[in-house]
């Protein structure tokens, strides 16, 4: 990314945080622990692109974005808190996560205090924008129940898999483009929508790529945690397309949790189906940047495209 761009992008998510600040004021100590424990190391990509996108669009009211923007971080990081009570994990972004250090009962209370004061900050500001974003709320809950009913099912298929991580990632970032588009009062919310929902595909597979790559310290987790999680992700859908005994490896691994199996399983996982679980995010990320061809030139436009190729190109 262009080193302008990037220092632009910095202080935009130094904005955010202020605002986040002034947004978020539990009475309780212990619920603002919490909160702060997811989210310190959030990359604030929802907040930023209501902001892109709306002043893509000519919307000069910057407070306002960061408003509804802060909203649906706030959805986003309850999500999180759930998310980790649920898979019962230990670590959030390579940090401790919040239900290992507080406990369960703060951190379903920590999300649930940041889901209802997400609501009650857009309900007194847009009725319209309210709705988007709880109906994306209601997908995302869609999206996490899906996930555990497939979960150690190895005969899951790409739209299997294509559903549920629209639902459980890329409707939070269509969501926030779309919001953005409503803040100014736009005739580009197909356009939005579409730039959205291909970015947060191409994020959400990128994720699941890191799962299998690299440095456990610099991805934030263990390499191989969605497996022992009985998450079926592209990258072994690939791999299993590609290497005929790699299923049954999967369904002894899931019956007996062997971790010496998993060992076995992860490189075979990354030499046939990690090159083209890449290739697959980079072609959602050039659908982002194609879908917003049309949108009027601007610096906001800029940090759009170079958003979708920070999608694909980043470590963690």
């Amino acid at each position: 990314m262009d080193i302008k761009l990037k220092s632009d992008i910095k202080s935009d998510i130094g904005r955010v945080d202020e605002k986040l600040k002034e947004v978020v004021k539990p009475v309780s100590k212990l619920l603002f622990d919490v909160y702060r424990q997811v989210i310190d190391s959030g990359k604030r990509l929802r907040p930023l692109l209501v902001l892109y996108t709306s002043k893509a669009l000519g919307f000069n009211r910057d407070n306002d974005a960061l408003v509804v923007g802060s909203v649906i971080e706030l959805v986003h990081t309850a999500s999180l808190l759930h998310d980790d009570i649920i898979d019962e994990a230990l670590f959030r972004r390579g940090r401790p996560s919040a239900n290992s250090i507080f406990g369960i009962k703060p951190a379903v209370l920590g999300g649930d205090y940041l889901f209802s004061l997400a609501y009650n900050v857009v309900l007194r500001y847009d009725k319209e924008i309210a709705k988007r974003i709880s109906e994306a709320a209601y997908t995302l809950t869609e999206g996490e129940v899906l996930e555990i009913e497939r979960a150690y099912n190895i005969d899951i298929s790409y739209d299997n898999y294509l559903e549920v991580i629209y639902k459980k990632t890329a409707i939070l970032v269509e969501v926030s483009c779309v919001c953005g588009g409503l803040l100014a009062g736009s005739n580009y919310l197909d356009v939005l929508s579409n730039y959205g929902k291909n970015l947060g595909l191409a994020f959400q597979i990128k994720d699941d790529c890191l799962d299998y790559m690299g440095d456990a310290r610099k991805v934030g987790k263990d390499l191989g945690i969605d497996l022992k999680e009985g998450k079926i992700t592209l990258p072994v859908l690939n791999a299993i397309e590609n290497k005929n005994d790699l299923k049954w490896k999967l369904e002894e691994f899931f019956k007996s949790k062997n971790n010496q199996m998993l060992n076995e399983i992860i490189p075979e996982v990354k030499e046939y189906g990690l090159d083209s679980a890449l290739k697959e995010a980079q072609r959602y990320a050039n659908l982002a940047k194609y879908a917003i061809g049309n949108l009027p030139d601007s610096k906001f436009k800029d940090y759009l495209l170079a958003i979708a190729d920070y999608s694909v190109e980043r470590a963690r």
